[in-house]
């Protein structure tokens, strides 16, 4: 990367804040700064480099080449810029400061969301952001601290953890069973009416596991939205392939096929590298592993008795 002229490495600030947030507005904010400031020392930052960093989309600001190849440098000059200006007695003050978490949609909001709670109690000067996504997780732009997905990232500039596996059961409300032929083994599985995912809209290469349920399924309900799949379940549309921690809990439905037909996978959790040694970003992560660690039996449960 040609140097036209000396960095400014306060710029950086700036350059990490639109990289994790992905609009002016948001960036500024976070730093405290109106959006043209921000805008100012990214274009300054650019003409030091010799490289656009950013473009434009309809979306907000996502990292060109240059970008994504500057992010991993920019977050650990950071991250030892933490560690060397930090003052001896800091030990002993709270930690603030934010961190992002992106989680995919039944895991956000059922996992991740009740754990942070907890967390905030202890270190109430931690702002928490919890972003949920049925999409694949990007690992480019750096707009997360701490990512809990079913992909395993293959990049030395992430740190991935396992934190648990889970599984995805048959389920079904007993009005849809009640004038419906019984399942008691697999084939019974046969003219039945299924709810799930839109295969052409599933990012996640982990999910695309229906074909080991059925490979003749006929799908009454498609949705992007495990939720809304699990209300199609329990409105009586079909029968509906859903992780056990969510489905378990709902006195609507009811396994089906119990300890014969599931699907395990597990959760990672993924942090950049350079961010580990952050002590807010340290402390989430801590705190997130030992409280899926401590909760095996909610992301696979026993198996239940079946249902009618």
């Amino acid at each position: 990367m040609h140097i036209d002229r000396k960095v400014n490495l306060d710029d950086l600030r700036y350059f990490l804040a639109l990289a994790r947030h992905g609009r002016l507005v948001a960036a500024g904010e976070r730093l405290g700064v109106e959006h043209t400031t921000v805008s100012r020392r990214l274009a300054a930052l650019e003409k030091a480099v010799g490289h656009r960093l950013f473009e434009r989309t309809r979306t907000g600001w996502t990292l060109t080449g240059a970008g994504r190849r500057l992010l991993p440098h920019a977050e650990r000059i950071e991250a030892e810029a933490v560690l060397a200006f930090a003052a001896p007695d800091d030990a002993g003050r709270p930690v603030s400061g934010l961190v992002r978490i992106v989680a995919t949609d039944a895991a956000g909001s059922v996992l991740v969301a009740p754990a942070l709670a907890p967390l905030h109690a202890r270190h109430p000067g931690i702002d928490l952001e919890l972003v949920t996504t049925s999409a694949l997780i990007s690992h480019h732009t750096g707009q997360f601290d701490v990512a809990i997905t079913l992909h395993r990232p293959e990049l030395p500039r992430l740190h991935a953890r396992p934190l648990g596996e889970y599984v995805l059961r048959l389920y079904a409300s007993p009005g849809y069973l009640r004038d419906r032929r019984p399942v008691r083994t697999a084939d019974d599985l046969a003219g039945h009416e299924m709810v799930w995912y839109i295969e052409s809209l599933l990012d996640l290469p982990e999910l695309r596991v229906f074909h080991q349920v059925s490979e003749t399924a006929d799908f009454a309900f498609r949705s992007s939205n495990v939720f809304a799949q699990l209300e199609a379940v329990a409105a009586g549309m079909g029968i509906g392939l859903l992780p056990a921690f969510l489905a378990e809990r709902d006195p609507r439905t009811v396994p089906l096929l119990a300890g014969e037909l599931e699907v395990a996978r597990t959760f990672w959790m993924i942090v950049p590298s350079a961010l580990l040694n952050v002590e807010r970003v340290r402390l989430v992560y801590e705190h997130l592993a030992d409280w899926f660690g401590r909760r095996t039996e909610l992301l696979h449960p026993p198996s239940p008795p079946a249902g009618p």
